[in-house]
């Protein structure tokens, strides 16, 4: 066995907290070490050129790496080692920045602890075998899930590249809280017109179907070839797609879940949606008194929305500036916390709005009281620590958005997973903030957090371009990590079967045992810790990998 080791500085990151030096001087005398080499930045392209060339000229059969987290550069090293006729399953990378430099300044325990990784790496690489990773066909259709800005604009792109797509929206027609906004800042565009602008495109393209009133009944199947059972008017409608596309939007928070708003119980006291649709109605009198109420329903630790909702504050000046323009005489008192004015431009407006005589006032609202001649609006200044009562003819509640009402139920049929907010999780937020967990299925727009509309649909779209590449070629890699099972131990107890979430594992009625469908599974390893009689095993994967990391990591201790 000949491995090549390579020990990254990161500029300062690991070399400022770690001895790289020592490190690479101990193992290259290490037994089974050819080449132990340190270098500034091992992603570069010099750093790639440099363990190219061992490779090519010292004949290396492993490589380890040890830098960054492995999940960051994952792909680039691996294409490296193809590059250089070198299995890319024989790369071992070993974290000592994460694990290392980043949760310690000694240098010596930094040093120690850093050495022990890489010698754990080391031992567990001796046990690699050159696995190869599946191709499978795929089926060049794709699956949006959610009628809204997202989603058409997902729908859009594909459609145009030729893909076939079905849209399917739970509501009785397209468009989602889009439609009912009549003035999108900063465009300043009724809301319909756009929603009935990306409709048209779609509805004179061929390869596009849509359904409306439609639910999701059962998803099964895998990247490439996904089983939908879809609730139709019509009756239920079996259809196969190779990839999928989240697009459910949001829920407008509901004030009613803060009691001392008193919303609901007055006609004076409404949302910014709700201002929306009856603000050409509103009965005021001739010089109204309104009160703005900036970031209800988030920020707010105590009914579990710690978040910004990044348009709550854009919303409270837009209904500011809009009454201003028809009441001018009007007094207009915003109440907020943080003036957080996105996207851009929204600072200039902010500065305009105030020029108009909208009244800014920093403070913490403690309750909102109806009354025969007004609302009275209680609360603390929290610049000048004083507290005050005041009397408006209207108060707007500037709404946060809320994860989408049924993110539980689309999540489990998915197997997509949740943050803490209850929005879509990605599966990396910078490095793939499009992607979820599961290949194949991504997210769109403000499902996987708050978003305005310009951002929904840029979202959309990026996420369109992201399916498009999975799919484009007909055809997909699968990675070998997958699970396999010894029929000679396999005493058909199913246990595993219940235990796969993404469903990859069936029972032979005839054989009575089980098998696994490749392609479908996701490589957990959950069927491989509960199967009774060890009959499963993941491939890349085996106990004496671990005994020896284990080994390793406590050497002489």
């Amino acid at each position: 066995m000949k491995t090549g080791i390579f020990i990254c500085h990161c500029g300062h990151n690991i070399k400022h907290t770690i001895d790289v030096k020592k490190l690479s001087q101990y193992f290259k005398k290490y037994p089974g070490v050819t080449v132990a080499e340190d270098y500034p930045f091992v992603c570069s392209e010099p750093g790639q050129d440099m363990i190219r060339d061992n490779i090519e000229k010292k004949g290396l059969d492993r490589v380890l790496i040890a830098s960054c987290t492995p999940s960051l550069h994952g792909e680039l090293f691996k294409d490296l080692l193809k590059k250089s006729d070198l299995n890319p399953f024989l790369l071992r990378r070993v974290s000592i920045r994460e694990h290392c430099s980043w949760v310690g300044d000694d240098l010596d325990i930094n040093t120690e602890k850093a050495r022990r990784l890489i010698l754990a790496g080391l031992y567990s690489a001796a046990h690699y075998v050159p696995l190869e990773e599946k191709i499978v066909d795929v089926t060049k259709t794709a699956l949006i899930v959610g009628g809204g800005v997202s989603g058409l604009s997902a729908a859009a792109f594909l459609s145009k590249m030729g893909m076939q797509v079905y849209l399917v929206e739970k509501e009785a027609e397209l468009g989602g809280h889009t439609r009912a906004l009549k003035d999108i800042w900063p465009a300043g565009r009724d809301g319909k017109d756009i929603i009935n602008e990306m409709v048209n495109e779609l509805t004179g393209r061929s390869n596009v179907e849509i359904f409306t009133s439609t639910t999701i009944s059962a998803f099964e199947g895998f990247f490439g070839n996904y089983e939908v059972t879809l609730n139709t008017p019509e009756g239920e409608k079996k259809l196969t797609a190779g990839g999928v596309i989240v697009a459910v939007g949001f829920a407008p928070f509901d004030p009613v879940v803060k009691p001392e708003l008193n919303y609901g119980k007055d006609e004076r006291i409404i949302t910014t949606l709700e201002f929306e649709k009856m603000a050409d109605n509103l009965q005021l009198p001739e010089n109204p008194r309104i009160a703005i109420l900036h970031c209800v329903g988030s920020r707010d630790e105590q009914i579990g929305k710690p978040y910004c909702s990044r348009v709550c504050c854009i919303n409270a000046l837009r209904v500011g500036d809009a009454i201003k323009e028809k009441y001018k005489d009007s007094y207009i008192e915003s109440f907020y916390m943080d003036v957080r004015a996105h996207p851009r431009g929204g600072e200039e407006f902010f500065e305009d709005t105030q020029e108009k005589g909208v009244l800014f006032t920093r403070s913490n609202i403690a309750e909102i009281i109806p009354g025969s001649k007004g609302i009275l609006v209680r609360g603390e200044d929290t610049l000048f620590n004083e507290f005050f009562e005041r009397e408006f003819d209207l108060v707007v509640l500037s709404i946060g958005m809320s994860p989408p009402v049924d993110s539980k139920l689309i999540a489990t049929l998915f197997k997509i997973t949740l943050d803490k907010d209850k929005f879509f999780l990605e599966a990396h937020i910078k490095l793939r903030p499009f992607d979820t967990a599961v290949k194949g299925i991504f997210i769109a727009g403000s499902c996987s957090g708050p978003k305005d509309v310009e951002e929904s649909i840029n979202h959309g779209r990026a996420s369109a371009v992201k399916l498009y590449g999975f799919l484009n070629l007909g055809y997909a890699f699968v990675d070998p990590f997958i699970s396999v099972v010894d029929p000679k131990r396999c005493s058909g107890c199913r246990m595993c079967e219940q235990a796969c979430v993404a469903k990859a594992i069936k029972y032979d009625e005839i054989k009575r045992i089980v098998h696994v469908e490749e392609a479908a599974c996701m490589g957990c390893g959950l069927c491989n810790s509960t199967c009774p009689s060890s009959a499963i095993t993941l491939k890349g994967y085996a106990d004496m990998i671990i005994d020896d990391e284990i080994s390793a990591l406590t050497e002489a201790i």
